[in-house]
């Protein structure tokens, strides 16, 4: 059996404490039913550092797929580095497909972007609502029941909780 790939979206600036949480009680969650999994992220700093770490200790491989800006910076020595030589943008595109689904722990207009390529693609997007003031927390307040555009057939599930996401994110693994 192919390991499961989760592709990653989160904020690239300083995460609070409760997305700090919802990351760790995710992959507490997830470990206990994927064993195998490949973490996919767009680079090391950020909220995505904290989902690094935390996959790794979780016992995950971790795949990283990297704007050509950020090819140079150090990355966990037990990861594979994709160096794309792309912009942002572009990366994401890759990123985003190279998934089995995308989780999005919350972010910008960037982790917003990847949400938007992954939902026009068909493939299921798992959200972690922070009830912060970031941009992916918007968005699940005026699109509530996940339909972004009702001629893709997809949609977009929210989660209040790390464990919640994951029970969701595994339920969907079974099913594929």
């Amino acid at each position: 059996m192919v390991s499961p790939h989760i592709a990653v979206a989160a904020y690239s600036g300083r995460p609070s404490d409760s997305m700090v949480r919802g990351v760790r009680d995710f992959m507490d969650t997830l470990k206990g039913c994927v064993r195998d999994a490949v973490i996919l992220l767009g680079g090391y700093y950020g909220l995505m550092r904290v989902v690094a770490d935390e996959a790794q200790r979780a016992g995950f491989r971790l795949v990283f797929v990297v704007p050509y800006d950020r090819e140079d910076q150090p990355y966990p020595s037990d990861s594979i580095v994709i160096r794309t030589g792309l912009g942002d943008r572009e990366r994401s595109s890759i990123l985003v497909r190279s998934g089995d689904v995308l989780v999005s722990f919350g972010g910008g207009v960037g982790t917003f972007l990847e949400v938007l390529i992954a939902y026009s693609y068909g493939i299921p997007v798992y959200q972690l609502v922070n009830n912060e003031d970031i941009l992916t927390d918007k968005v699940s307040t005026c699109i509530p029941d996940g339909v972004l555009d009702e001629r893709i057939g997809s949609r977009v599930y929210y989660a209040k909780t790390g464990k919640e996401l994951a029970e969701k994110v595994c339920n969907e693994l079974r099913r594929s």
